[in-house]
């Protein structure tokens, strides 16, 4: 998982306000528990230290939710009297501990959101036909948006005369000279917009014909992250639930791909004592060198927290090691907002693992930039 999203959150100066709320809309008082729910967690802020200008922020933030049916939740944070992070999240947090659900601290708690959208992976989903393509672009940490398409619609349907005469064949080139044409502009846009959020995987709907072309004209980079799908065709107002779930399948599968190949690198490198560190005290210096290309975090629970500078890289199981690097008024965090903000400091990607898959001594690892000297 990249974190780089989370980046302007950080650039805030703290101390941070991080609540998550059950906003499930699946009762007629659901407003009504959101609020109650909510005042309670104003009440554990304001006692941890918030100031009422960010508790304010807050409260605005709540009152204007727009409520849906079904199972859901959100998570805010705020810093200096202003909401800097929101996201919808896919479910209730319910399994978030009490102390995460409600922090005030120097680093926002954002652990139990990654958790909640490790299926969620920057993508892009167009459904084609030989006149359009209807995109929707998925950045990380960012609400979904869709952008059309439009091609040239004359001429798009070829004619059949049952004769092969001259005036037919140009017309009928001249169609598939259109379908190539658009093809290229809904390749280019597809292209653009998986390149601006990172995309790990494109899903390619749509009629057969046009697929093709789009895909043959895709970007190499992006060709090669992408996967097609019959869903949306022939009728695509009809495909909505479908293309859903074929999507959700696509990227649930891309997720669990990426957490196998993190897995295995890690597994190969610690067999070699090369690029590979465990534990805490390692994983912790590797991240004070910035030398971490990918966070392991399983089930950690021998340290709660760390102490933090005021730069990603400066974390540290002891005070004095802050100290010694010059840093005058060391903080703490919860040690896993502070390897969160570490890893997006560092561009470090974060992966999330059954402790069943990989056993890593105190529940943590890391997969190296360089070999540990």
């Amino acid at each position: 998982m990249k974190l780089a999203f989370l980046q302007d959150v950080y650039g805030y100066q703290g101390p941070f306000a991080t609540v998550y709320l059950d906003t499930s809309a699946d009762a007629e008082d659901a407003a009504k528990a959101v609020q109650l729910r909510w005042r309670s967690a104003r009440e554990q802020l304001a006692s941890a230290g918030a100031d009422e200008q960010t508790l304010r922020a807050l409260d605005e933030t709540v009152d204007r939710h727009e409520y849906r049916i079904g199972q859901r939740g959100q998570v805010l944070v705020a810093t200096g009297g202003e909401v800097v992070f929101g996201e919808e999240l896919p479910q209730p947090p319910t399994d978030a501990a009490d102390d995460e659900k409600v922090h005030f601290g120097t680093l926002p708690h954002l652990l139990p959101y990654l958790r909640l959208r490790a299926s969620r992976i920057p993508h892009v989903v167009a459904l084609v036909d030989h006149v359009e393509a209807e995109l929707t672009i998925v950045a990380a940490g960012a609400e979904p948006r869709t952008r059309k398409v439009q091609g040239g619609d004359h001429p798009v349907h070829k004619a059949r005369t049952g004769t092969n005469d001259e005036n037919e064949q140009r017309f009928q080139n001249a169609v598939e000279e259109q379908w190539l044409h658009n093809a290229k502009e809904a390749a280019e846009e597809i292209g653009k917009q998986a390149m601006r959020v990172g995309a790990e995987v494109v899903v390619l709907a749509g009629d057969p014909k046009q697929r093709k072309l789009v895909h043959e004209n895709l970007p190499g980079g992006v060709r090669d992250r992408t996967v097609q799908t019959e869903t949306g065709y022939p009728d695509r107002n009809a495909s909505g639930e479908g293309l859903r779930r074929e999507v959700a399948d696509t990227v649930d599968s891309a997720v669990t791909a990426h957490v196998d190949d993190a897995v295995r690198e890690f597994e190969q490198q610690r067999g070699r004592q090369e690029r590979a560190v465990e534990g805490w005290r390692p994983v912790v210096e590797a991240l004070q060198r910035g030398q971490v290309r990918t966070v392991l975090w399983g089930r950690p629970d021998s340290v709660s927290w760390l102490h933090v500078g005021p730069v990603p890289n400066q974390v540290a199981l002891d005070e004095r090691e802050l100290t010694d690097m010059g840093v005058s008024s060391p903080g703490h965090a919860p040690a896993s907002a502070a390897v969160v903000w570490a890893a997006a400091g560092t561009d470090a990607d974060l992966v999330l693992v059954d402790p069943e898959k990989v056993e890593l001594t105190e529940g943590i690892g890391a997969v190296l930039r360089y070999a540990a000297s």
